[in-house]
């Protein structure tokens, strides 16, 4: 069972496999070697082996951590980053969490406590799954691993059907399967005859977050920031294998690359992404800073086609959850282009979450005074044109509700923007989905007081960054056995970040200006002066082309009818009316097209696409 639980996954490690076997424990690891090439495979065990652990991910403070505890007594059998966090619980025992800088998911084993420990780091960069049954805790970096075991029941969690509806994705603890949940971010798990407890120990302080620290000049800000990120950048670098970095035409991207171009020993190895279509192509007309002299790079770029919507059985079975989106399948033809040149990327994931980079930010910071208008005179401006022609998002937000929530929160970034044609849902299920609605994550006492720019920041924190943004980068990378690394997610740059006035994150007509003014002496004016052009996948116009035939298989009647998630007629009807131009339904198909690859890898066995 654990060879079929940890081969499963082998995609993300394919370098080694360990086990650890003995009473009451089994852990399995594929390795993805990074550090320590020659003796630093897994698991790791301290001297007397009390004490194993298994990790996916990078310790980047490892070389500090290290020097102290040797200087402590303790003494090292490897040169790996992981074997830090074994000694370090040596000394601290669950708190060694709190020494660790970077991205994590780990299981460690206490064999003289007969206790399980499995962590996550602070941002939720690095997956960790789990199932609690009647025989044990099963574990894994992905929901299949556990599913393999044989050991839980297979039925689908309507809520985050829902929230897939709603929001675009499911929201954490949820997955797709009811008895298996995600470990949150800044969290651990400790499980001791058959009883386990959940443990945070770590966020964001929110009333200093609210607060923000005065004392700076926005000019003080800028340097304080650019001084983090450059460290930051430099602990990205730290292995023993090649280094690249995923370039786009935008500030984020671009000051990572930039820094990393000072530091490396080498041109920087960049990935850029293109589109067919030109109506989706964020570099079109915008030259990347490959394209200016000065910068030591060696680009290549690569170009999402009509015809690679075949590749969407691949990106569910990596996934695992369902999409609306269609964003895995640009990123994953990205990662397999990197992945034949370098074994790392450095990203700008996790700028616009910290800097309020996405364009809800401002629709938000400039319909907010709006909110407080009775619902009727909402809707009539709903219904101008200067709004519903014209700024269609602006729309959805003036019939949100008038305060910061979650219902809120979705009207401005939920991918679906048409109303259904007819009935989506069975009615088995549709009766299911109608009794609740969405779950609304804990929030701070104070919320309501906030900024509004922080109320806003708090939701993409804690919801869309953890539970979509680096979800997918994990899965879309680790598919090609690619670590993608983040420089914006080091825990202590958000820490110093979080310290920054609203005010000043909220300010001028361009949106991230504490940043634009950091990387002003590092990025070309052009790039800095730049407006944020975000990915978008063209799914509408892959829906009204030639269907590849596993999605002209899954959306028949017949399937629909079998799989029984969906009124067959009702998707038959608006796939239909899609694809003569009488409606925009792309995203909705997508996500049924998801639904029912899901069960088809998932449900009715547990194998990739074209497997036995």
């Amino acid at each position: 069972m654990l060879g079929r639980m940890t081969r499963i996954v082998h995609h993300r490690g394919p370098d080694s496999q360990g086990f650890h076997l003995a009473p009451g424990i089994g852990l399995g690891v594929q390795r993805l070697a990074i550090n320590d090439l020659e003796t630093g495979d897994q698991p790791i065990s301290n001297a007397d082996e009390t004490v194993t652990v298994v990790c996916n991910g990078e310790i980047y403070n490892f070389v500090e951590l290290r020097r102290e505890l040797v200087a402590a007594g303790h003494r090292f059998r490897t040169g790996s980053d992981v074997e830090v966090i074994v000694h370090l619980y040596e000394d601290r025992g669950a708190d060694c969490v709190d020494r660790l800088r970077g991205m994590f998911a780990f299981a460690l084993w206490d064999a003289p406590r007969r206790r399980l420990m499995l962590a996550r780091d602070r941002l939720g960069i690095k997956p960790l799954h789990y199932a609690i049954t009647r025989d044990g805790c099963y574990f894994g970096s992905e929901s299949k691993s556990i599913l393999i075991a044989d050991r839980i029941d297979r039925q689908i969690d309507v809520r985050a059907l829902r929230e897939l509806f709603t929001l675009g994705f499911a929201l954490a603890p949820k997955t797709f399967f009811t008895e298996i949940q995600r470990l949150q971010p800044g969290h651990y798990l400790l499980y001791r005859d058959g009883r386990a407890s959940l443990h945070r120990y770590w966020e964001l302080d929110p009333a200093q977050t609210e607060a923000g620290d005065g004392s700076r000049s926005p000019e003080g800000w800028a340097e304080a920031l650019l001084e983090k990120l450059e460290e930051s950048v430099r602990l990205h670098l730290r292995g023993d294998v090649p280094v690249g970095a995923w370039l786009s035409a935008g500030i984020d991207s671009s000051g990572v690359t930039a820094l990393m171009s000072r530091f490396a020993p080498s041109p920087v190895r960049t990935f850029s992404l293109a589109f067919e279509d030109p109506d989706h192509d964020e570099i079109r007309d915008r030259r990347t800073l490959a394209d200016f002299p000065g910068y030591p790079l060696s680009g290549r770029r690569v170009v999402c086609r009509t015809a690679d919507f075949a590749l969407f059985p691949e990106a569910i079975w990596h996934s695992e959850d369902p999409s609306l989106t269609g964003h895995e399948i640009p990123m994953m033809l990205l990662a397999r282009a990197a992945a034949d040149h370098v074994k790392v990327v450095l990203t700008g994931e996790g700028s616009d979450e910290l800097f309020g980079g996405y364009a809800w930010f401002r629709a938000d910071r400039l319909l907010r005074p709006l909110a407080r208008l009775p619902l009727s005179l909402r809707r009539m401006a709903a219904a101008a044109p200067l709004f519903s022609r014209r700024w269609p998002g602006a729309s959805r937000i003036l019939l949100a509700p008038s305060r910061m929530n979650l219902t809120r929160y979705q009207h401005m970034i939920a991918p679906l923007q048409s109303d259904l044609p007819g009935r989506l849902f069975s009615p088995d299920l549709e009766q299911m989905l109608t009794r609740d609605g969405l779950d609304e994550p804990t929030r701070p006492a104070a919320f309501e007081t906030w900024h509004p720019f922080t109320q806003l920041q708090h939701y993409e924190m804690n919801v869309r960054l953890p539970d979509w943004i680096v979800r997918q980068l994990d899965r879309s990378s680790m598919a090609y056995s690619l670590e993608a690394r983040v420089p914006f997610l080091d825990h202590e740059l958000v820490e110093l970040c979080a310290r920054i006035p609203a005010r000043l994150k909220a300010r001028g007509p361009r949106d991230k200006p504490v940043l634009r003014r950091a990387l002003a002496s590092v990025l070309p004016p052009e790039i800095v002066r730049r407006r944020k052009r975000g990915m978008t996948v063209p799914v509408e116009q892959w829906f009204r082309s030639p269907l590849p035939d596993f999605a002209t298989e899954l959306l028949a009647r017949d399937s629909l009818a079998d799989k029984g998630y969906f009124s067959p007629g009702g998707v038959v009807r608006m796939l239909e009316e899609h694809r003569a131009g009488r409606g925009e339904y792309g995203h909705y198909l997508l996500g049924v097209l998801g639904v029912q690859l899901w069960d088809e890898h998932f449900v009715r066995g547990c194998r990739p696409p074209g497997g036995a």
